[in-house]
């Protein structure tokens, strides 16, 4: 025999089913939400605006030793790597006589032997002054349309991490199709040398004491944050933007607001 409920009774499972798998539903919707999203605050401070770009080593100070006609090698005073004093002897000809260090420096380049014939415009040694370096940098129009001289920079080479050196913008100039930054240091490491590399970053923003949020939480100008136990959206202006945070210049985000990341 089977029995049979009453309508009342089976409306009221429904009922009850729907309102659970509704709550069911909110339940894995919130938990998903917050599963797969990082929780920031807008903080406090200084935010800074760089342009990035890579530096190579240059030293300015180079002689190389050529002759205007054909000449034999009789005397090689030095070798590579040679470290000599303004006026010593460096190589000595058949016909020229003796070519002497115009400045203090370090032989890099010598690719004759004694005896040999040096044809002219042909380099018979370099001597290049280690001790006055500086960095160039080339940047796309857009970036070095922001840099000024005097303007603050930080440089990093890639052989010695973690020594950031302070550095300032000395000149942009144009060369051929590529805009230069000159680069000058207060100090470069021990061992860095011609052709080495360095990671430069360029100051061309800063204010401090902002109010910023992080860069990644912006989606079209827009933000999602948590105020008060709800979520809402709120259209953001910015300023300043460094690398990771993000002036906020309109007056709608609040110091104790959640700021909602998607995860990465």
């Amino acid at each position: 025999m089977t029995t049979q409920l009453p309508k009342k009774s089976h409306r009221k499972m429904w009922i009850s089913a729907a309102s659970t798998l509704a709550i069911l539903g909110i339940g894995i919707g919130y938990f998903r939400w917050n599963a797969g999203t990082d929780v920031a605050r807008p903080r406090m401070g200084p935010v800074v605006e760089a342009v990035y770009g890579l530096g190579t080593v240059i030293a300015p100070q180079t002689y190389q030793v050529k002759t205007a006609v054909n000449q034999g090698i009789r005397e090689i005073y030095v070798k590579e790597g040679d470290s000599v004093q303004a006026g010593a002897p460096l190589i000595r000809f058949d016909d020229s006589g003796i070519s002497r260090a115009p400045f203090s420096g370090t032989v890099t380049t010598l690719p004759f032997k004694r005896g040999e014939i040096l044809f002219p415009g042909t380099p018979a040694l370099t001597l290049v002054n280690l001790g006055d370096l500086f960095l160039e940098v080339s940047l796309e129009q857009q970036s070095v349309l922001r840099v000024k001289r005097n303007e603050k920079a930080f440089v990093s080479f890639e052989s010695i991490r973690g020594d950031r050196v302070q550095a300032k913008v000395e000149s942009v100039f144009p060369r051929e199709a590529q805009f230069i930054v000159r680069i000058v240091l207060d100090r470069f490491p021990p061992g860095i040398l011609p052709g080495m590399t360095a990671d430069v970053a360029i100051e061309v923003g800063r204010k401090e004491n902002v109010l910023s949020i992080p860069l990644r939480s912006l989606s079209s100008g827009k933000v999602t944050l948590r105020r008060a136990g709800k979520k809402i959206k709120e259209t953001v202006q910015v300023g300043v933007v460094d690398g990771e945070w993000a002036e906020v210049t309109s007056r709608n985000i609040e110091p104790e607001d959640e700021i909602l990341i998607r995860s990465r």
